[in-house]
């Protein structure tokens, strides 16, 4: 189970340790039950906002998401005919949550060692960009990851350093072009 990397109250941390958070191999009535945990969860948090601020712009913000269909990640969710509610209980949502609650899927040290790279930086300018583009590559080379998952959790990782949306994009795709 990944760990957490926001502040729970003694009941969201009571909550998240009886989720699921890959729902296969659940049956039909433990599928129902992770959802209302993951809805109760998720109420929660938006409720005492702890979720970071650009951890749900990255949700919820049609300007972090590219690809051909537009809209944001929520966006897709409602397309799809899905209200808040069911969306929370979507095992889709599943993903979404993990970030929420834990950050970006990257190793660790990755993870320490980019944020590290960013505060060398300072306020990340134009001229930044292009080091902290090579210095993600590098990582997912030395690492073994996969460019077309590392890209994203690269971005994630990016936005959570207060990079801006742009500049992310430039290391997301960055890491998505290593073949």
């Amino acid at each position: 189970m990944p760990t957490p990397d926001i502040a729970f109250t003694p009941d969201e941390s009571s909550l998240f340790e009886k989720i699921a958070l890959n729902w296969e191999g659940l049956d039909h009535s433990g599928f129902m039950r992770n959802g209302e945990f993951v809805a109760t969860l998720m109420k929660s948090l938006v409720k005492r906002k702890a979720i970071p601020v650009e951890r749900m712009k990255w949700f919820a913000d049609p300007g972090y998401r590219t690809g051909r269909m537009k809209g944001s990640r929520r966006d897709l969710f409602h397309r799809n005919g899905n209200t808040d509610e069911e969306m929370l209980r979507h095992a889709s949502f599943l993903s979404y949550l993990r970030y929420f609650v834990c950050g970006p899927d990257l190793p660790s040290a990755a993870n320490t060692e980019f944020r590290d790279a960013v505060r060398r930086c300072g306020q990340v300018t134009s001229g930044d960009v292009e080091t902290l583009r090579k210095f993600a590559r590098q990582q997912t080379r030395q690492r073994g990851l996969l460019p077309h998952e590392a890209c994203e959790e690269y971005f994630k990782l990016a936005l959570d350093c207060g990079v801006w949306v742009s500049y992310a994009f430039f290391i997301r795709d960055a890491v998505k072009s290593i073949h």
